[in-house]
């Protein structure tokens, strides 16, 4: 992965970042969503990501996540050659103090 085109956020700063109008990107299986994710975050996985970004808007920045930062800077990396303003949490859910939503 090419380092310097990724950017990397703490969850205090991806919290802000989303404050000033960027959406959260889950970047899990469908499945890994229902059960534990952010509050208001839309969920493509990774493997649909490339068929999905028209469904995305381009003038809207992303915070990518997952569980351990693998998967979404793979997406990032993507979305960024793509043209879209994309960061990745650092750590994923796993860097913990994350604020999730579980399924009922």
């Amino acid at each position: 992965m090419n380092e310097p085109l990724l950017q990397w956020l703490n969850y205090e700063e991806a919290r802000e970042v989303v404050a000033r109008g960027a959406k959260w990107l889950d970047v899990r299986l469908p499945s890994e969503h229902q059960n534990l994710c952010i509050e208001d975050s839309l969920n493509i996985p990774l493997y649909f990501i490339r068929l999905k970004l028209s469904a995305l808007d381009p003038s809207v920045p992303y915070v990518v996540y997952c569980d351990t930062g693998r998967r979404s800077s793979a997406a990032a990396y993507i979305m960024v050659e793509r043209g879209f303003d994309a960061y990745v949490l650092r750590g994923g859910l796993a860097s913990g103090n994350v604020a999730l939503r579980r399924s009922a």
